[in-house]
């Protein structure tokens, strides 16, 4: 059985949900989640999408994943790059099922979360707050 990290920080007021998925992929607790066409979950890698879920538990390619699901959450995800407090962030395309500060560019990129804390110089887990 997976070993859930300490990734979940909701105090139980917002509407979550664990639900269990097949993945499609090698996962890592704290990574942003899809739906794949297969209905197995994968890494977000669509900055234009709203997230399905965060994966709560590390899981290999076809073994299950439990996933949280829903908004007003407050998860450890994954930040890539120079995320700080109150930053807007998306689903950063370059880095499958981690998040980087939200950009319009063009006007269709799609925020996700917002940090609640600096992210760690060398990277890793940044509190947010799923929208």
């Amino acid at each position: 059985m997976a070993q859930v990290k300490g990734i979940l920080v909701n105090d139980g007021g917002a509407p979550a949900r664990i639900i269990n998925f097949i993945a499609a992929e090698a996962i890592s607790a704290g990574e942003g989640l899809k739906i794949a066409a297969s209905g197995k979950c994968a890494l977000t890698t669509d900055n234009n999408l709203p997230l399905a879920g965060v994966a709560l538990t590390d899981a290999a390619a076809e073994a299950q994943c439990s996933m949280v699901t829903g908004s007003g959450i407050v998860m450890y995800m994954i930040c890539d790059g120079d995320v700080n407090r109150g930053d807007n962030l998306m689903t950063d395309e370059a880095a499958a099922g981690g998040l980087i500060i939200w950009s319009s560019s063009d006007g269709t990129n799609t925020a996700v979360a917002y940090a609640l804390e600096d992210a760690p110089a060398a990277g890793g887990l940044t509190k947010v707050l799923v929208v």
